[in-house]
């Protein structure tokens, strides 16, 4: 798929008024992305993304039959993240796409994303780096520590991405214990810094990714996803950015319990179709 770090030059901001909302001060040193009343700064499909209650909205009662994004118009590579959503919904799926490019579609993107999901969902998924629209897919799983490589086939089909899981950062029951419910406002920090991404929610570690994959990427642009399938309805906002210029001290700021990681500790995929199980490396 041609993937494009442009947004296509025919995609207008969008700028739609509504309805105010309560939206805290940026914290020093970072920037608002969303400014709590329009969509200024962002283009997307406008049937699918709303301002309500001063969040940004998604809302799929009426079904959508692809993945749609709604993309914000700098680009970014070393870089504090923070942001709250909230679900109206006991299903959906979305995410906040991170170092992502445009690619052929109705706002579609690829690259990492910070996966955001309801509870009650497989929970290894809950909160996972993964990789839209690329063979790697699921790269770093609820709780996990782990390193990304590649490695050549030795059967024919696409070369090896291989996790290796080298600890548990936290349990996904205790992660998942400290997330809000459905109608309650989550709040997620994303940190990256060269190849290493860290995630916590609420206050938990919820992932810590080093990517020495030679296919990974160093910067590109932020969106949040509309996933097809049924119908949802989840909420964004205070939304804020801190470009980076050294990757900042973590320990002691969010919660991390390690215990050792279950085996396998590596598994690799040979499919761009993250159906596919991953498959265990002998050790």
């Amino acid at each position: 798929m041609k993937i494009s770090w442009k947004i296509a030059a025919a995609a207008a901001i969008l700028a739609v008024p509504t309805t105010l909302g309560a939206q805290s001060t940026a914290p020093a040193g970072f920037t608002s992305m969303f400014d709590g009343k329009t969509l200024k700064g962002w283009n997307g499909d406008m049937s699918v993304w709303s301002v309500q209650d001063g969040a940004i909205t998604v809302d799929t009662s009426t079904p959508i039959k692809a993945n749609t994004f709604l993309v914000y118009s700098k680009q970014y590579g070393n870089f504090e993240l923070r942001f709250k959503y909230r679900w109206s919904t006991d299903v959906g799926n979305s995410g906040f796409q991170l170092r992502s490019g445009m690619a052929e579609g109705n706002f579609t993107m690829a690259g990492y994303q910070a996966n955001v999901v309801p509870l009650g969902g497989p929970p290894e998924r809950f909160g996972m780096l993964y990789n839209e629209l690329v063979d790697r897919q699921e790269e770093a799983l609820l709780g996990q520590r782990v390193t990304l490589t590649r490695r050549t086939a030795t059967n024919g089909g696409t070369a090896r991405v291989v996790r290796t899981v080298h600890e548990m950062v936290n349990s996904r029951d205790a992660i998942l214990g400290a997330v809000h419910p459905k109608g309650e406002w989550n709040e997620v920090v994303v940190i990256a810094y060269g190849n290493r991404i860290i995630s916590a929610i609420n206050g938990m570690m919820a992932f810590d990714a080093v990517d020495k994959d030679p296919i990974h990427f160093e910067n590109g642009l932020f969106g949040l996803q509309a996933h097809s399938g049924p119908a949802m309805k989840v909420q964004y906002k205070d939304i804020y950015v801190k470009p980076l210029t050294a990757m900042p001290r973590w320990e002691g700021r969010f919660k991390s319990t390690p215990t050792p990681a279950p085996a396998p500790s590596q598994t690799y995929k040979d499919s761009t179709r993250a159906a596919l199980p991953d498959v265990a490396l002998p050790q």
